[in-house]
């Protein structure tokens, strides 16, 4: 690496480290992107669709307002592309790497209908760590001129940033652990995979009785007023993994 790039990198990297913002982390991480193109910016996670409305998961919306609204009344979520892959495996890509040949038509669509809005490529940075759903750190632009030699750099950079990010947002969280037993995680995830209480008790081979007290106990654990309340939050909280 270009001795000038490094020295750069890691005084981002070391300004990220002191941020006591998410404004200055947006800031470094931004002034990183930018050069390569990047002008749009969004950081979430990928929770699975029937754990709720991923838009919740949001940590930094930087996505064109009007995009953002044509994404979410279309409900682009389960046909995007970048989204599914970026769930399944933990490299960057870039969405130009992205056969067409391999894509539905939802997800030509969602692809194409992104570079009328001006994201005509852009780069997911994939983050997966224990316990807690898969997240993204997507950054686009109309114009993006990026070398593969440069994907390392920009992943550090990335991934430094979404975890300070997410360190910022736990601090600021005043709400008690959770701390669900080990049997009432292993009811609430079959409950999130969409399985009936009926068929959870089968499962585990307890009752339903045990299992409907279990879901009680989550539900007041998480302070939520149903199981799919309770579910979210487990999942946000890293006690589940959808």
């Amino acid at each position: 690496m270009n001795p000038d790039v490094f020295a750069r990198l890691t005084g981002a990297l070391a300004r990220i480290d002191a941020a006591v913002a998410p404004a200055d982390v947006l800031k470094e991480l931004l002034g990183i992107l930018r050069p390569f193109g990047f002008r749009h910016l969004l950081i979430t996670g990928l929770p699975s669709p029937q754990i709720g409305p991923w838009q919740r998961e949001i940590l930094y919306d930087g996505w064109p307002v009007e995009w953002l609204k044509h994404y979410l009344a279309s409900e682009h979520f389960s046909q995007d592309p970048c989204a599914s892959r970026s769930r399944l495996v933990g490299q960057p890509f870039v969405w130009q790497d992205l056969s067409p040949k391999g894509m539905t038509g939802g997800q030509l669509r969602v692809m194409g209908e992104a570079a009328e809005f001006g994201l005509r490529n852009g780069l997911c940075v994939p983050v997966h760590e224990p316990r807690r759903a898969p997240s993204v750190v997507t950054a686009a632009g109309e114009r993006v001129e990026v070398l593969p030699e440069d994907i390392p750099m920009l992943e550090t950079v990335c991934v430094h940033a979404y975890r300070a990010l997410r360190r910022l947002r736990d601090q600021g969280e005043q709400s008690r652990q959770i701390n669900l037993t080990d049997r009432e995680r292993e009811v609430l995830t079959w409950i999130a995979a969409g399985k009936a209480a009926e068929d959870v008790a089968c499962i585990l081979g307890i009752s339903r009785f045990t299992v409907e007290r279990h879901l009680s106990n989550v539900r007041d654990k998480c302070d939520a007023v149903n199981t799919i309340q309770a579910a979210m939050e487990a999942v946000r909280r890293g006690e589940i993994y959808p």
